[in-house]
């Protein structure tokens, strides 16, 4: 991870009459910028972190301990405050607007993806953006998503979320199936007729040879499991 500091926000200078003033107020930026950088270092990509300082009296003032925190549901992501306390006799607290863009390769569609479609490696493309700007659950890494099927269609060019991928049904409907019945000390295996689709672990609805609904466990093999 590469970090870039970009101090002040360019809307944000003032004018600082002495050099005690200065050394304060760098230091406020200092601190913040040390903090945030430590609080974003498992973050991928590069980390950019542009800070401001309000035109406060409180920065006009050495502090001999300052402390750095993130206010109670702010989220370091995008734009947000962090909150400056200095301790003391004549303790203060300010909150310093601050903004971080995070740098990095994100998986794209290569081309108009329809909906039900196992995806391969030449379905993406990646591309650098801003991670901030985007969901959380964006794809970072190709492999994420090949040997996956699309829950929606995919714009050429848009960034492929988790939540639009699914795992690929290994049962879909009217295939014929081998039911497996569990139970306290017996197994009884018979046959019967998938009515719905469904990826492993999930729960596949069957009917049996007797003409009853019931529903199980799917498995990788395409057996359905159900226990008693």
């Amino acid at each position: 991870m590469k970090l870039k500091l970009l101090g002040f926000f360019c809307c944000m200078f003032f004018t600082l009459s002495t050099s005690a003033e200065l050394t304060t107020a760098n230091t406020i930026v200092k601190a913040i910028e040390n903090f945030v950088a430590q609080e974003t270092r498992n973050l991928p990509g590069d980390i950019i972190i542009k800070s401001g300082v309000p035109n406060s009296r409180l920065t006009r003032q050495p502090c001999e301990h300052l402390e750095t925190f993130l206010p109670a549901g702010a989220r370091m992501w995008g734009k947000f405050s962090v909150g400056v306390r200095c301790h003391g006799v004549n303790g203060w607290i300010l909150y310093v607007p601050v903004e971080i863009a995070v740098i990095t390769q994100t998986v794209h569609a290569a081309h108009t993806i329809s909906t039900g479609k196992l995806l391969l490696e030449q379905d993406m493309i990646m591309k650098e953006v801003d991670l901030t700007r985007f969901s959380r659950d964006v794809l970072l890494d190709p492999r994420q998503a090949v040997g996956k099927m699309t829950a929606t269609s995919l714009a050429a060019g848009q960034p492929i979320r988790q939540i639009q991928l699914r795992a690929p049904h290994v049962i879909t409907r009217g295939q014929k199936v081998q039911l497996i019945v569990t139970g306290t000390g017996f197994s009884v295996s018979t046959e019967g007729s998938a009515l719905t689709d469904a990826a492993a672990g999930e729960l596949v609805q069957v009917r049996n040879s007797a003409g009853r609904v019931i529903s199980g466990l799917a498995h990788q093999d395409g057996r359905v499991e159900i226990r008693q």
